[in-house]
């Protein structure tokens, strides 16, 4: 069964910088490995997360607060926000096409920047692809 990407289709309908990291990435490269969401970069600025907020408005982004709704005894579940994007460097949000986790830093490597994987970033099917771990970070 081919991954379901349309949230990577809506990030880059509506201009946002990403490079795919995770499962997506690794499969890509020829290894499969099993996932149930999208792991993304995404490069930080005022411009990209007016463009991002808009794309998440489109697959109805929602992230899973702390509070418990007394009605279902599970978290509630708010719409994705300027306010939410703006402070947030790791959005692991449920949407309409699935799980999608957004990082403005590059897991795993905290003092490197964004930039780092996005400058060395592949295009593979027409979607911007993270290199292997040791092509992105070596130089």
């Amino acid at each position: 069964m081919a991954p379901d990407l349309r949230a990577l289709t809506v990030l880059s309908q509506h201009h946002v910088p990403f490079v795919v990291i995770g499962g997506h990435a690794v499969n890509a490269h020829g290894v499969l490995r099993a996932t149930e969401d999208t792991d993304v970069v995404w490069l930080r600025s005022r411009e990209s997360e007016g463009n991002l907020l808009r794309a998440l408005v489109a697959i109805e982004a929602h992230y899973i607060g702390n509070e418990i709704d007394p009605a279902t005894g599970i978290e509630r579940i708010y719409p994705v926000t300027e306010a939410f994007v703006r402070a947030s460097r790791l959005m692991m949000l449920c949407t309409s096409v699935g799980f999608l986790d957004l990082f403005d830093y590059v897991p795993g490597f905290p003092h490197e920047s964004a930039s780092t994987i996005w400058e060395s970033a592949m295009e593979i099917d027409g979607l911007p692809e993270m290199p292997p771990v040791s092509m992105a970070l070596s130089s």
